[in-house]
């Protein structure tokens, strides 16, 4: 039981990786403090990204582990 946890936190932390990376990227593509308007499209995505990650680590812990 105590594996899973551990295997379960790497998985977050290794994903966080990509995510950062995705995130510089938008930030240095969209330049949100230009204007309003970057700056909304930007949370926007900022969002999206949030919203798809999840529902990945969700989906891969779930497949690893599906008693979890």
């Amino acid at each position: 039981m105590k594996w899973k946890a551990v295997v379960i936190l790497l998985i977050i932390l290794v994903s966080l990786i990509p995510a950062y990376s995705i995130n510089k990227y938008l930030q240095k593509t969209l330049r949100p403090g230009e204007s309003l308007s970057k700056l909304l499209f930007y949370l926007l995505t900022s969002m999206l990204l949030v919203f798809i990650y999840s529902f990945l680590l969700v989906f891969i812990i779930k497949s690893i582990f599906p008693k979890a």
